[in-house]
């Protein structure tokens, strides 16, 4: 917060940060983006890298790179938007062997872990959750959870890295 206000003296119309909020707590994280917003709406142009997905989503428009290839430039609505197929959040109590049975599983396309869930897409929509379930179970997985989800930015980035 302190680099941002002695950045700020020189009242600059334009404002570059380089992944700001690395190592930063949660709570100092928000304030800094909630300082951000403020800028913003005083006019100041602002260009953030970062590489927490859902810092990219306040932002107007996302670039999602990989390599030094631009992948997408959009509005985070319009990304969201793009996502290609149904998602799917998938749990069970052994969460790694669950990621191993699923990365096998023919009709799947991706496979990977997203927070206390796996993310899964099939290669075309006509994945049925509650069989997806049912065959999951009958391997001996327990507490088996498969839902269909939204996706998030991460998400999307995800998917065009397979491309």
């Amino acid at each position: 917060k302190l680099a941002l206000s002695c950045a700020l003296i020189h009242k600059p119309s334009v404002l570059i940060l380089d992944e700001p909020t690395t190592g930063v707590d949660a709570v100092s994280r928000k304030e800094f983006w909630d300082m951000l917003i403020q800028l913003k709406q005083q006019g100041i142009t602002i260009l953030v890298s970062t590489p927490y997905m859902d810092e990219a989503g306040l932002c107007d428009r996302v670039a999602l790179i990989q390599d030094s290839q631009i992948m997408k430039i959009d509005p985070p609505e319009k990304i969201l938007q793009d996502f290609p197929r149904k998602l799917w959040a998938a749990r069970a109590s052994d969460l790694y062997r669950l990621l191993l049975d699923l990365r096998n599983h023919q009709v799947l396309s991706s496979v990977y872990p997203f927070g206390n869930a796996l993310h899964i897409t099939s290669k075309t929509d006509e994945l049925d959750g509650k069989q997806l379930k049912s065959s999951l179970e009958q391997r001996g997985h327990q507490n088996v959870e498969v839902k269909e989800s939204a996706p998030t930015i991460e998400d999307c980035f995800m998917d065009l890295m397979h491309q």
